[in-house]
């Protein structure tokens, strides 16, 4: 299957994709969505976005247009970058063709934007609106102002821009212009360097992936009752447009299906739609482990894996253990902790003179990067680790006897009464992040 980009760009920089789109016709087609203005890039990007599979963008500025709240991030997006070079060998071509040309009556609009050019400016022309609004696209639409005007009242002489959709206006007011453009190899280059990314990913999303399903009951589950958990399955598979199927093997409901799918079904491994639909149709607690692997042998291990990570948790939850052992879950939230079966030497070292469990540690870093600090509670190493107050006392004094650790009293959130007892992690800097050696 091809793989389909979206260009966003204005029309001046067509001539080149149509130059290459003989070329790349065999692994890819493109989407060409022309715009007029900077405003329209938003509404362009969000409209295509779930029809193409990654996005070519003519230059920065148009990319800083787009509300990043509103990127999805299995779609990638390469940007033709302004270069540099370009306009300085275009400066140093003017010197040598037209050195009578006075520098300081040019008008170079993106030297207003791009910190890289800021040093141009004390060399070009001072005059116009000053460039100083927070807002992009205002800052944008005062420099094709800056171009009118100034040439209108015969301050500059030329014009150099980077925006090609400011062409159409400045022909139409007779302003000299050079328009800055990204060479064709360069064009080429980001092209190739896209296909690459969209490759793997596709392969990537193809990767196998297994479900290990369970509902906590007093009893070894009856056949009926595997039955009925399997129908639910299929129910949800329909309701999200799947084709993957469920089968009960050794006392579990498996489901087959692919490393797209999964990212589907649990919303880029972080919120598992599948746990919540089961959980609206039974009242048994539900365990959900999920594995992925080249192939379905080791994803069928790690989903087992996976459910053992699931049964040791509190509530109905949902895990997931990759072929680098690397475990996320329970995803129940946008924020899930992870941790790896492995683990990362510092941190078993850092585990073994403490004297608690590796996987234990992990699961308290990971919650405090979560919550951006090093302070923790005794009820919040209760939460992460899925046991008693109790338990999790037991584990801060642990590393309270290592001297990895220091006790604070601090009200939070305005809360009235005693201040609340907290626990200073100093392996961790204030925002809940390992410390380097």
């Amino acid at each position: 299957m091809k793989i389909k980009l979206g260009i966003i760009t204005p029309e001046t920089h067509m001539d080149y994709f149509r130059a290459i789109e003989e070329e790349m016709r065999s692994v890819c087609q493109f989407r060409f969505l022309t715009i007029s203005n900077f405003r329209e890039t938003n509404d362009l990007y969000l409209k295509n976005l779930g029809s193409v599979d990654g996005f070519v963008i003519s230059g920065r500025m148009l990319y800083e247009s787009i509300d990043k709240e509103c990127l999805d991030e299995k779609v990638p997006i390469h940007i033709l970058q302004d270069n540099e070079n370009l306009l300085y060998r275009e400066l140093f071509r003017l010197l040598l063709t037209e050195p009578e040309l006075d520098i300081s009556r040019i008008y170079v609009d993106y030297a207003y934007v791009i910190d890289s050019f800021s040093e141009f400016q004390k060399y070009l022309t001072h005059e116009g609106k000053p460039i100083n609004s927070d807002d992009l696209l205002e800052r944008v639409e005062t420099m094709l102002e800056n171009h009118i005007t100034l040439w209108e009242e015969q301050k500059i002489d030329l014009s150099i821009t980077a925006f090609g959709h400011f062409v159409p206006e400045l022909k139409k007011h007779g302003v000299k212009y050079i328009l800055i453009r990204p060479t064709l190899e360069n064009v080429k280059e980001t092209i190739r360097e896209i296909i690459n990314e969209i490759t793997i990913l596709k392969l990537k999303s193809q990767r196998a992936v297994v479900a290990c399903l369970s509902t906590v009951t007093a009893q070894t589950p009856s056949e009926e009752q595997l039955h009925e958990l399997k129908v639910l399955v299929g129910r949800f598979l329909r309701s999200m447009n799947l084709a993957d199927t469920a089968q009960i093997s050794e006392g579990f409901v498996r489901l087959y299906t692919t490393y797209g799918n999964f990212m589907k079904i649990t919303s880029n491994a972080h919120n598992c739609t599948l746990l919540e639909y089961l959980e609206g149709c039974i009242s048994d607690k539900v365990k959900i482990g999920w594995g992925s692997g080249h192939e379905y042998f080791q994803a069928n291990v790690n989903a087992t894996k996976a459910h053992r990570q699931a049964e040791a948790f509190t509530d109905s939850c949902s895990f997931f253990i990759n072929e680098e052992q690397k475990v996320i879950g329970p995803m129940r939230s946008m924020n899930v902790i992870r941790f790896s079966e492995q683990g990362d030497p510092e941190i078993i070292a850092l585990a073994k003179r403490i004297g608690i469990n590796n996987i234990n540690l992990q699961k308290i870093m990971s919650y405090a990067e979560i919550m951006r600090t090093n302070k923790l509670s005794s009820e919040d190493v209760a939460e992460c680790l899925s046991m008693t107050v109790r338990g999790a006392n037991r584990i801060l004094n642990k590393i309270e006897e290592s001297k990895y650790v220091q006790t604070v009293f601090e009200k939070r959130d305005n809360s009235k009464g005693r201040p609340k007892k907290y626990y200073e992690l100093l392996f961790l800097d204030k925002e809940g992040h390992k410390l380097s050696k």
